[in-house]
């Protein structure tokens, strides 16, 4: 049985973001955006389709007194509990996260780039250690002018984050970097060869190379928002054949991560996950050591 890495609407409508608890709820109704908004026209509101879908992908947030009275008669429309949607959007800042998110870093709020697809490569190596992570990116820009992309990278504890390396390798080059020790995160600076156009794509892909020197027994990476696509492969090397490889999700309110897929070795020693229209928070992949 296939489990979906998308988290229920109940949950996203108690942590959000706005977006996907929306998204969730027209899902759940079996609506279209067209026929919900001759539903809201019916009750004299009147929102364009275009809206409706920016609202629903994170590209805009209601925030006038008139988008507002229309997302109170969307609480009724969908069906969830009065003010439900309502109090996502009073809890949380520019990026559509609540304000208390850890980890809030340099770029973080800009919001400005559409994540269309992420591709992961883990390297394991005989020592169990994952010391590089290759990643490729395809991403559209949401207004003109955008040229950078910002890389989180969360180290293990074994790590001095000042020893974690980011390398840039296709159609980008490191700019600034940020460090911080308690939150054990790196975050630098990707600039484009060129500021993009409004709904212009970019492909770039980067290198971290982490010279953690516990056992590795996980890799994930967050969705800060809505990702159409992503993909998580991680390779061992023969010598350290894990036991137990698995998929996981989790909430940014969840103490633990739950397990949702198990996974079995091929036969190049690895193991893959891929998920389309993910809104779940942290998705990655665990494995034990024998």
């Amino acid at each position: 049985m296939r489990v979906t890495t998308t988290p229920s609407l109940e949950a996203l409508l108690r942590i959000g973001p706005f977006h996907s608890a929306l998204r969730a709820a027209i899902r759940r109704r079996g609506l279209t955006l067209e026929r919900l908004r001759l539903r809201l026209a019916q009750q004299d509101v009147a929102v364009a389709l275009s809206t409706l879908s920016d609202w629903q992908q994170g590209r805009v947030r209601p925030i006038s007194p008139k988008s507002l009275k229309a997302v109170t008669v969307l609480e009724e429309l969908l069906e969830v509990p009065p003010r439900a949607l309502m109090t996502l959007l009073e809890h949380t800042g520019p990026s559509g996260w609540p304000d208390v998110v850890p980890g809030m870093m340099p770029g973080f709020n800009a919001n400005d780039l559409e994540i269309l697809s992420r591709h992961d490569r883990v390297f394991v190596d005989a020592a169990r250690h994952a010391s590089r992570v290759d990643v490729q990116m395809v991403v559209r820009a949401r207004r003109d002018g955008v040229d950078r992309f910002y890389a989180h990278y969360f180290c293990d504890d074994s790590v001095e984050t000042a020893q974690l390396r980011q390398e840039a390798v296709r159609n980008c080059r490191l700019g600034r970097s940020t460090r911080d020790e308690a939150e054990r995160v790196v975050v630098d600076e990707l600039l484009f060869d060129k500021p993009l156009l409004e709904g212009e794509t970019w492909v770039f892909e980067f290198v971290a190379h982490d010279p953690t020197q516990l056992d590795s027994i996980e890799y994930a990476h967050g969705v800060r928002c809505f990702l159409a696509q992503s993909l998580i492969e991680v390779h061992f090397d023969p010598a350290a054949r894990p036991v137990d490889p698995h998929v996981y999700l989790q909430d940014w309110e969840e103490p633990e991560p739950h397990r949702t897929i198990d996974l079995e070795l091929d036969h190049t020693n690895s193991v893959h996950h891929f998920e389309t229209d993910v809104s779940v928070n942290w998705v990655g992949i665990r494995w034990r050591w024998a």
